[in-house]
């Protein structure tokens, strides 16, 4: 990870006492730095993992369906705030209702960072590199994708990229994994910033059945 302003903890203890070998380096956005922390802090990391590898019987948050949903928090913080009772096949969690709103959309962002970061490594591993169907590939480009990428450009795309390079750029598009800016003298591009999270949640959401079929799709357009 990059080295950068780190967030407020990483800022105020010294390498004696910040545990660089569990949470790592200082990322360089300060923000999700500080939704690292916080996630670690209010004891999250302890059953679920800081990088979403679960122990025991705590839910899988990389897989969770919910959490795959969820948006800004609209499943997420009322779920955290309530607390979920134990069962037999889980574990039970506690509730954070004294939590402040910000506290929550930390916990929020780092579930969703951390998910994305997991889901690209685990659809671009070789385990997930399946043979797909072209025909499969464009129903789900018709329905997810055609809105916004026209299939002649993705073509031209396809051509530009030997295969796990094009696996990269449909999973997390170059163009938009760029760090975003809070200076006030660059305001945020809603056009840039809404693919980006459209990217995203289909990061979060894609079986490695349908990445396949996308990859088998754009390569016979070429």
């Amino acid at each position: 990870m990059p080295l950068g302003a780190g967030g407020l903890l990483a800022q105020s203890v010294s390498k004696e006492t910040y545990d660089f070998n569990y949470i790592g380096q200082p990322l360089a956005d300060p923000v999700l730095q500080h939704s690292k922390e916080t996630f670690v802090l209010f004891g999250c990391s302890y059953c679920h993992g800081l990088d979403l590898v679960a122990r025991g019987e705590a839910t899988d948050l990389m897989h969770s369906r919910l959490v795959g949903r969820d948006e800004d928090g609209n499943l997420i913080g009322p779920l955290l705030r309530a607390g979920i009772p134990q069962t037999a096949k889980l574990s039970p969690m506690p509730q954070f209702s004294d939590l402040s709103d910000q506290q929550i959309a930390a916990l929020v962002r780092w579930i969703h960072y951390a998910r994305q970061q997991g889901r690209f490594k685990e659809l671009t591993g070789a385990d997930n590199r399946a043979k797909g169907t072209a025909d499969a590939g464009k129903a789900y480009f018709d329905q997810n994708c055609i809105s916004c990428h026209a299939a002649s450009d993705m073509s031209k795309v396809a051509g530009k990229y030997d295969a796990m390079a094009l696996r990269a750029q449909i999973l997390n598009p170059k163009r938009l994994d760029a760090p975003l800016s809070w200076k006030v003298d660059r305001p945020k591009d809603a056009k840039t910033e809404s693919a980006r999270r459209r990217h995203l949640h289909l990061l979060e959401n894609y079986s490695a059945e349908e990445v396949a079929n996308l990859m088998a799709y754009l390569q016979s357009a070429k």
